[in-house]
């Protein structure tokens, strides 16, 4: 068979050294990449440079996603970009790849999986978590029925993000639609997968800006010498611990994604003082969420941490589980004997503990071989709607009812 020719939209992080990379690296027998997609013509070319190939630079992504040489489109633009993004390669007639979150909001989540479903072309979401070898075997016991009927899961992530979600363009909810949606999205879809088939019905919310306020600064400031606003430029940056000095600069003559020459056309710095940015999003909060049947699931995000990590707790009314991702480990206690059993889980290759180059290739077998996709858009859709439910609910101090801001009976979503 012919390489299949993909065009990715967006020269960041998710773009480039993600896709890009598996793209090139892991698949470049069956796939090549022909074009991408950047306002940005610096940072779209130093992320060709990265990748070591040459591609076309296209600056608008309508235009690349009418091309006929064009089978594939890897959405990884901004997050309020993505329904505009993926309703347009699917009315072109290519097969469409979502990068989290699938949308910004559950109308726009419908409004994607309608254009999916006029177009007859898979629509695949980019849950990388769900190919991570912890969730996989996390969700193959649940499946073989080992914690009996599930009806409680913690989550809880804990990540040294500071500096990637309040000092870049995630800290705004104009282009996330909140951190509920850009971050907890993930988590929220593992929960959903590991619950089964049955379906989020109410959310609860509490969360705030705790720590990135520039009274917390850490350390003292001067008379007369204001700290910012970026690390780069800030006059303190050797006596902040929390300075963060990207490695992204100008090296060999060459332009890099994000340095210097790139920030000239967009004014964009990805090291903004975290304490001192404007933000509208929590640096630290809990959801709550309870499900049809009446098992609960609760998930917590930190951002202001020296440790990165995922745990997933689960009780079923056969017994409890613990899972570690970075331990990538999971341990099991049924619930009448004192055993433990400990399943040590063998670290892949690839990007996020190897899940990216798993969720690209059963993307691609779900174009070539008809595979079953192992995440798709109605699954995107349930996890937007318990992320945007959370920042509902944050925001009025209010339950809220998914069935009054999703149609849950939809035929697309089932």
């Amino acid at each position: 068979m012919p390489k299949l020719r993909v065009g990715i939209i967006g020269a960041g992080g998710r773009g480039i050294n993600s896709f890009g990379h598996t793209f090139t690296k892991v698949h470049a027998d069956v796939a090549e990449i022909a074009a991408l997609a950047d306002p940005n013509p610096v940072r779209a070319q130093a992320g060709l440079d990265i990748l070591g190939i040459k591609a076309d630079i296209v600056d608008n992504a309508h235009d690349m996603v009418k091309r006929k040489d064009i089978d594939i489109v890897i959405v990884t633009s901004p997050d309020y970009l993505h329904e505009e993004h993926a309703v347009a390669a699917l009315k072109a007639g290519k097969h469409v790849l979502v990068d989290k979150p699938l949308a910004t909001s559950v109308d726009g989540c419908m409004r994607i999986l309608e254009a999916a479903d006029a177009a007859g072309k898979i629509l695949y979401m980019g849950f990388n978590l769900r190919h991570h070898a912890v969730v996989r075997n996390l969700r193959q016991m649940a499946q073989r029925g080992e914690f009996g009927d599930i009806f409680s899961i913690i989550a809880m992530e804990y990540y040294n993000g500071g500096r990637t979600y309040h000092s870049r363009w995630n800290r705004l909810k104009k282009f996330t639609g909140g951190l509920w949606l850009h971050k907890g999205s993930h988590d929220f879809d593992v929960i959903n997968y590991i619950m089964g088939g049955v379906r989020p019905a109410r959310v609860s919310c509490f969360a705030n800006v705790f720590t990135f306020k520039p009274e917390r600064l850490p350390f003292k400031t001067r008379k007369g010498v204001k700290p910012g606003p970026t690390c780069s430029a800030c006059p303190y940056k050797k006596e902040c611990p929390d300075a963060y000095m990207t490695a992204d600069t100008e090296t060999g003559g060459k332009p890099r994604m994000f340095g210097e020459e790139a920030a000239k056309v967009d004014g964009y710095h990805k090291n903004l003082c975290m304490y001192l940015s404007d933000k509208d999003t929590h640096d630290q909060g809990v959801a709550i969420v309870e499900y049809a049947n009446g098992a609960t699931a609760t998930h917590t995000e930190c951002f202001a941490t020296p440790i990165s990590n995922r745990r997933y707790f689960v009780d079923g009314t056969l017994g409890h589980g613990e899972a570690d991702l970075h331990a990538s480990k999971i341990e099991f206690r049924p619930r009448w004997t004192k055993d433990v059993k400990t399943h040590e889980i063998g670290q892949e290759e690839g990007g996020h503990g190897g899940a990216d180059p798993l969720m690209v290739q059963n993307f691609l077998d779900c174009i070539r071989k008809r595979a079953k996709p192992i995440a798709n858009a109605a699954d995107g859709a349930w996890s937007v709607a318990i992320a945007c439910a959370a920042e509902m609910s944050r925001e009025k101090g209010q339950v809220i009812e998914i069935a009054k801001i999703m149609d849950v009976k939809s035929r697309l979503l089932a």
